[in-house]
């Protein structure tokens, strides 16, 4: 049987997957690239790439489980911060110490090889790369959390009773627009200021947010803007024109829909000294929300603490169950009551 050469993207920065890849010995692709993932064989050659230039690993093909590839029965791939890469197959990786610069791979999740040197450069990299043996399990399965357990979890820590209905109804809201925008729109037309305005704010103003208390765009020095800042105390200035910085809670970065859930450390560390007591940072991107925190050092976390897709709940962040907690401990971060706790040292 003739072997068939394949390259896959490793995805760009916010969201990128190399590291998954080959932790796992696994390559994947969304849904929507089942069809191309289907026809992939055991003893097959895949190239992981970045861009159209970087050769990140080579691998063949492999059964594992009595399985070469699959579709929609890993739930740990149906949730990369909202995105559904559920296609996928095993590798036998191997990676050499820096990527392969090389001319004729081209734009795509997954497509054949054809050019013949770039199969040979495949080749020898399986000869002379040792296997990449340390292939560590996938992550442990996480579980749904419905709305109802959300709202009792939120009534615990301090929300109104009297606030639940309304809440309940935000979730629903946004479920809609937000699976509206996946479907019928082109994802990068979905903006940031789109899904600050329709997504984000009105879950914050629905769990308790006064808008006396909301900044958004808030400028800083070095003439960044901050997208929301949420104050423990309306946000003022005194007679000599200073802003209560100080009595920054949470601060929000809103995303669009193609974009990840990471940020830069240039902007975390603008954060950590504008707004010295603000002890969480909040990403996301209208319905998925990321939030890492402030360390002893008074350094924000590059590594998250909490995760919360609101189209599908689950008690653990699904890519890193193990050390990311889920959707109630998000949903704590975004309570008023709980951060300013935690502003004023408090343990939440």
């Amino acid at each position: 049987m003739s072997v068939t050469y394949w390259q896959v993207s490793a995805g760009y920065y916010g969201r990128e997957y190399a590291e998954l890849f080959l932790k796992h010995g696994i390559a994947f692709v969304g849904d929507d690239k089942h069809a191309i993932m289907d026809k992939v064989r055991a003893n097959d050659r895949i190239i992981l790439k970045r861009g159209i230039s970087k050769i990140i690993a080579v691998g063949k093909i492999v059964e594992r489980d009595g399985k070469v590839n699959g579709n929609k029965d890993k739930d740990w791939l149906k949730d990369f911060d909202g995105w559904d890469l559920s296609a996928y197959c095993y590798v036998e990786w191997h990676k050499p110490e820096i990527p392969i610069e090389v001319k004729g791979l081209t734009m795509g999740a997954i497509q054949a090889v054809h050019k013949d040197y770039i199969k040979a450069l495949v080749e020898e990299t399986l000869l002379n790369v040792p296997e990449k043996t340390d292939i560590e399990p996938e992550p442990e399965v996480t579980h749904e959390v419905t709305d109802a357990e959300m709202l009792e979890f939120l009534i615990r820590e301090g929300l109104r009773p009297g606030a639940a209905e309304d809440l309940t109804s935000t979730f629903n809201r946004i479920r809609l627009l937000a699976r509206y925008y996946q479907r019928e729109c082109k994802w990068e037309d979905i903006r940031e200021h789109e899904t600050r305005t329709f997504l984000i704010l009105p879950l914050l103003l629905a769990i308790g947010w006064p808008e006396q208390q909301i900044k958004i765009e808030l400028g800083t020095q070095n003439r960044r803007r901050i997208d929301v800042a949420c104050f423990s105390k309306p946000y003022q200035r005194d007679n000599k024109n200073k802003a209560n910085n100080e009595d920054c809670a949470l601060i929000l970065e809103s995303k669009g829909f193609s974009q990840g859930l990471d940020y830069a450390p240039e902007q975390v560390k603008n954060y950590a000294e504008y707004f010295p007591n603000c002890p969480v940072v909040v990403v996301s991107n209208g319905y998925c929300y990321k939030a890492y925190l402030r360390d002893n050092n008074g350094e924000f976390n590059q590594e998250p603490s909490a995760y919360l897709n609101l189209l599908n709940p689950r008690d653990k962040y699904p890519l890193n169950p193990e050390k990311v907690k889920g959707s109630l401990e998000l949903l704590k971060y975004l309570l008023p009551n709980s951060v300013i706790q935690l502003m004023n040292g408090s343990k939440v």
